[in-house]
């Protein structure tokens, strides 16, 4: 069987479809991802084959537009939702082309795509392969395809009306977490709903020694606001606020920067304060951490999640990160620090709640022990591929 990945080009929303890809080769599959911009080079990092779905173009380009604009406490979310659908719906007619084409030359019997990147499903039908929605962390609908015509490249390859629906989509997220998640379909959907075990893989990095171990006489606090440099430059103010609360628990704090050099942005910081500006794998140091205050991002909840780690969220984009953020606090496993009022202050005191009271840890434990309990990525693969099979005939 041939399985063909497809995903924005954000690193954080390729990284949840690595595992699987992996499971799929070991099971003799064949494997390909079609991407652009980080995500191209997040892949073959992984050490997967990949093609270029949109080259010459800029992929990028509307994901920095909205990295940019769809943040600030006077936005409503209709607003940033709008912001969101749009520049996805770009990036989707760019990646549509290129990806219709490398479905039906490689001949795809299986396309695999995240839920906010819906042109692989018609990408999927030119071949008629199997159409698979692989999620990327707690279940929400698709992103709309933001057309009603059949665009040329489809129609040209025998597709007469857009399809509207996947014939399986695979869920990362464990039930005490989808009972709990306002965006989740609760309606049975007329198609497979598989769920599977999300990995802690949050890509390849050289990991410091001192990163293996937990400090002594104080605990250790992750600090992210995500992979996306520019997100990273435009809420230094808030970065800076975290940092501050936790060097008030006097905690260790390890702050990533998405890639972006901070040094001179954050200032002078303290030695108990490990400004990470290289890329810093977060399954490698989750396990020392008492703590981890990010952005409400879907990947860094899940792989806090996987190593029963408490979480202080500050959602300092609206969307799925305010999702994020509810879940967490209404499960247990964290709380949420509101980014208009996100002071060192408010951000020490979230972190002493999670750090001191051991309910936060027991719950995130609990949650972690679900998680493993999920089918892996190999059992899945397995599944998707005899329905390939069963579809070709």
């Amino acid at each position: 069987m041939r399985f063909l990945f497809t995903t924005t080009p954000g690193f954080s929303h390729t990284v949840p479809l690595v595992p699987l890809a992996h499971a799929a080769r070991l099971a003799g599959h064949q494997v390909l991802f079609a991407a652009g911009g980080p995500a191209l080079r997040a892949a073959t990092e992984a050490g997967l084959s990949a093609v270029d779905a949109a080259p010459g173009q800029d992929l990028t380009a509307p994901y920095v537009r909205l990295a940019s604009t769809a943040i600030g406490d006077d936005l409503s979310v209709e607003f940033v939702m709008e912001q969101v659908f749009g520049a996805f719906g770009e990036i989707g007619g760019m990646m549509l082309p290129g990806l219709v084409r490398t479905a039906r030359d490689w001949r795809a019997d299986v396309v695999l795509y995240p839920p906010m990147l819906p042109v692989g499903l018609p990408a999927a039908r030119a071949a008629g392969a199997l159409a698979v929605e692989h999620g990327i962390g707690l279940r929400h609908p698709m992103f709309p395809l933001l057309t009603e015509a059949v665009p040329a490249v489809l129609a040209e390859a025998g597709v007469t009306e857009l399809p509207r629906r996947p014939d399986a989509e695979l869920s990362l997220g464990p039930e005490s977490l989808e009972k709990i998640n306002p965006t989740a379909p609760r309606e049975p959907v007329p198609y497979d709903l598989l769920t599977m075990r999300p990995s802690s893989y949050n890509g390849g990095g050289r990991v410091p020694d001192w990163a293996l171990r937990a400090p002594e006489g104080r605990p250790r606090v992750l600090v992210t606001l995500g992979s996306v440099p520019a997100h990273n430059d435009t809420q230094v103010d808030v970065l800076r606020e975290v940092v501050r609360g936790a060097e008030a628990l006097d905690a260790e704090a390890v702050v990533t920067s998405g890639g972006s050099d901070l040094t001179e942005k954050l200032g002078v910081l303290s030695g108990r304060v490990r400004l990470m500006n290289e890329f810093l794998p977060l399954g490698a140091v989750l396990p020392t951490c008492a703590a981890v205050v990010h952005h409400g991002g879907m990947s860094t909840m899940f792989s806090a999640l996987a190593a029963g780690v408490p979480q202080v969220v500050v959602p300092t984009t609206k969307g799925d990160a305010l999702t994020n953020a509810q879940v967490v606090e209404e499960r247990g496993a964290g709380v949420t620090v509101d980014p208009a009022v996100c002071t060192a202050a408010t951000v020490g005191e979230a972190l002493r709640r999670v750090v001191r009271e051991p309910g936060f840890r027991a719950v995130s434990e609990d949650v972690a022990a679900e998680l493993a309990a999920m089918p892996d990525p190999l059992a899945v693969a397995g599944r998707l591929a005899e329905r390939a099979r069963t579809r070709r005939g």
